[in-house]
C-alpha cells in the first residue's frame, strides 16, 4: 500500500481492469460496475469487490479480488475491513435509509476453500449452505469448477452485539 491508495466506487473506465482482477479468480463484474468498490493506487485498480444487502441489515459478499501481482500486501484485508466497518457505505442500494455507526448486520459470503483463512482473520466463521441467502446458496451445485474451488459457505456477526439479524431470511 502506498500513501496514494483509496478506496472508492467504480467508475465505468474501471470496468476492464476490474473485471481482468476477477477473472483471475474465475469470477467476474457482479451487476452494474458502479455497484462495486474499486482500490486503486494511483489511477490503477489494483483490487476490487462488491456486497449487496438483501434484506434489512443482512448483506451478501459477492466477489473480492486483488491483482495477482499485488496479491500478500494487505489490499484484501484493507478492502474488507472497510466493508465490515460500515457495509451501508460500501453498498450502493441499501434497504435501511440510515445506519447508525455500529449497529448490528450481519455478511454472508461464499469463499473459495484456499481462503477460507483470509475470511476467519476477519472474524468470518464456516456456516451451513442453508444460511446463505438464495440465489447465491445454489451457485456451487452445478459449477464445473466445484471440486477444485472446495466452496465454503462464511458468515460474519458484525456491530455492537453482534447477534444474528432476524430479518436475516435464507
Amino acid at each position: 500500500m502506498t500513501n496514494t491508495t483509496r478506496i472508492e466506487f467504480a467508475q465505468k473506465s474501471d470496468e476492464e481492469d476490474l473485471r481482468e482482477i476477477l477473472w483471475g479468480y474465475g469470477m467476474d463484474i457482479a451487476g452494474q460496475i458502479e455497484g462495486h468498490l474499486v482500490v486503486k493506487e494511483g489511477d490503477s485498480v489494483v483490487a476490487g469487490g462488491k456486497i449487496i444487502e438483501y434484506a434489512e441489515q443482512c448483506f451478501f459478499l459477492e466477489v473480492i479480488g486483488v491483482h495477482q501481482e499485488m496479491k500478500n500486501r494487505g489490499l484484501g484485508g484493507l478492502l474488507l475491513e472497510k466493508i465490515l466497518l460500515s457495509p451501508w457505505k460500501c453498498c450502493k442500494e441499501t434497504k435501511m435509509k440510515s445506519s447508525v455507526s455500529g449497529e448490528a448486520f450481519l455478511m454472508t459470503t461464499v469463499a473459495r476453500g484456499e481462503t477460507m483463512d483470509f475470511y476467519k482473520k476477519y472474524g468470518f466463521r464456516p456456516c451451513g449452505f442453508q444460511e446463505i441467502p438464495m440465489p447465491y446458496r445454489d451457485q456451487c451445485i452445478d459449477c464445473p469448477e466445484r471440486e477444485d474451488c472446495q466452496p465454503v459457505p462464511m458468515i460474519f456477526n458484525g456491530g455492537q452485539g453482534n447477534e444474528k439479524s432476524s430479518n436475516c431470511v435464507y
